[in-house]
């Protein structure tokens, strides 16, 4: 993807905290400049969220940036589609020109789909295709449920709007809780799905590769019995207080919940039970694979 107009192939990718946007500019020769964060109009660095009154006080619409770059006004110049941990996928347009973009924040927007807010179950991973091939780019996006998502445009290039969602991979069955077994390998995609399509196989429909997240579980750890009854105790102890702090936040809401002297006392405890906990248990170890989804014929 040529994103600065130069004739050569940038990399645009995003990132888990703040969220911010990165620019690798290509070379020309195979390599990249070291990567750079993409700022506003405003000189302010890029994201997909609001301002943030704090670390603490933060807007989760700018967390786990996955951007796309695609001229989706059809003016001339690169617009950015930027996925987030919420399962939206958000407009920042491109006040600029192609060579000297002026990404505007202030006019950000979530996309919709169906005449309401598009939203797949969290991470989302968006990638504009003419998936139907009708000659307008479509809409597909990954999630954090590992299911891969079509919208088909039944708009223009110039302006897009998209129909209800359409489902081209399941939910994974998959997670951390239900990992493969120790030296084994999935047999289908795990979660947090990012996608890339392309006519892989040459017979002009177009194929999904499809990036996840799964988990391999780690050999059984020999505990002696005294650890084995601590371990047990953490577990119930944790369990507990959980249930204690979602009632605490059911009770008060979001907003009253983070000022509640009771619940920072049990998230502290948590963290600590946690941190014991983690060294008498054995835990998944996360992998990745990529995936080669081929077109059925007549679809």
């Amino acid at each position: 993807m040529d994103f600065d107009g130069d004739g050569c192939d940038d990399i645009l990718t995003g990132s888990y905290w703040p969220g911010h946007l990165y620019f690798f500019r290509g070379t020309g020769d195979g390599k990249f400049e070291k990567g750079r964060i993409l700022e506003d109009a405003k000189g302010e660095k890029l994201h997909a969220g609001g301002t943030w009154k704090s670390e603490r006080e933060y807007d989760s619409e700018s967390l786990a940036s996955v951007p796309f770059a695609i001229d989706f006004d059809g003016d001339g110049d690169l617009d950015l589609l930027v996925g987030n941990i919420n399962g939206r996928v958000i407009l920042i347009p491109n006040e600029g020109s192609a060579k000297k973009p002026a990404f505007d924040r202030e006019k950000r927007r979530a996309l919709e789909a169906g005449g309401k807010e598009l939203k797949v179950a969290g991470d989302s991973g968006p990638v504009v295709a003419d998936w139907d091939q009708d000659g307008v780019p479509d809409l597909v996006v990954g999630a954090g449920d590992g299911a891969v998502h079509f919208f088909r445009n039944a708009g223009t290039k110039k302006e897009p709007r998209y129909a209800e969602g359409v489902l081209l991979l399941p939910a994974s069955k998959q997670s951390y809780s239900k990992p493969v077994p120790n030296g084994g390998a999935p047999e289908s995609p795990g979660t947090r799905t990012k996608v890339c399509v392309a006519d892989w196989d040459g017979d002009g429909r177009l194929d999904l590769l499809v990036g996840d997240l799964w988990y391999e579980k780690a050999p059984d750890r020999k505990l002696t019995e005294a650890q084995a009854k601590r371990l047990a105790d953490l577990r119930k102890k944790e369990e507990d207080l959980s249930a204690e702090a979602e009632r605490i936040e059911e009770k008060l809401g979001e907003e009253e919940a983070k000022k509640d002297k009771r619940l920072k006392e049990i998230y502290q405890e948590l963290g600590r039970i946690f941190a014991e906990r983690s060294k008498l248990e054995s835990h998944p170890t996360a992998r990745g694979s990529v995936w080669l989804c081929l077109r059925k014929k007549g679809r």
